[in-house]
């Protein structure tokens, strides 16, 4: 384990924190209403953040391993995406909390053990129009915490 990767596990475990925080406080009158960007419920955007980690880990292993990216299209994760929405958009707060703080532990322990070595691998990113990026990245960018983030900022606006 390296400082920088402890340090990337520990600024995901706040933003998570900050999610459970969130999604623990939001009333009940607004557990069910749209977020604006994602057009799902708050309890589908809050569910999603948490089960999506294991494919976050797949593109964020791929890299630290050196080996090629999933195949998934937009069209796949999309799909997916609407799919998961649709299912768990009536989810329990205990639910979206449970799939978070499991899943998300799992990926920060994952995280904190990369070497530097690890972080600074870089793979070729099919989604990004073929774009070069490094674990760190993958990590810091779009696909874990900025992810995270991103919807945190949605259920935050909710209401």
């Amino acid at each position: 384990m390296g400082q920088r990767a402890a340090a990337l596990a520990d600024q995901y475990e706040q933003v998570l924190a900050e999610l459970a925080k969130t999604v623990e406080g939001v009333p009940d009158t607004t557990w069910r209403a749209i977020c604006g960007d994602e057009r799902w419920t708050v309890a589908a955007t809050a569910h999603h953040v948490g089960a999506q980690l294991p494919l976050e880990r797949e593109y964020i292993t791929a890299a630290a391993e050196g080996r090629e990216m999933p195949a998934y299209t937009w069209d796949d994760i999309n799909g997916r995406n609407a799919r998961h929405a649709q299912d768990f958009a009536s989810c329990t707060k205990e639910q979206a909390l449970s799939v978070i703080r499991e899943n998300g532990s799992s990926i920060a322990a994952y995280v904190r053990g990369l070497s530097d070595e690890q972080l600074e691998r870089t793979a070729t990113l099919a989604l990004a129009d073929g774009a070069t990026v490094s674990t760190q990245q993958l990590i810091e960018g779009g696909v874990l915490i900025d992810h995270a983030r991103t919807h945190l900022g949605s259920i935050r606006s909710a209401g």
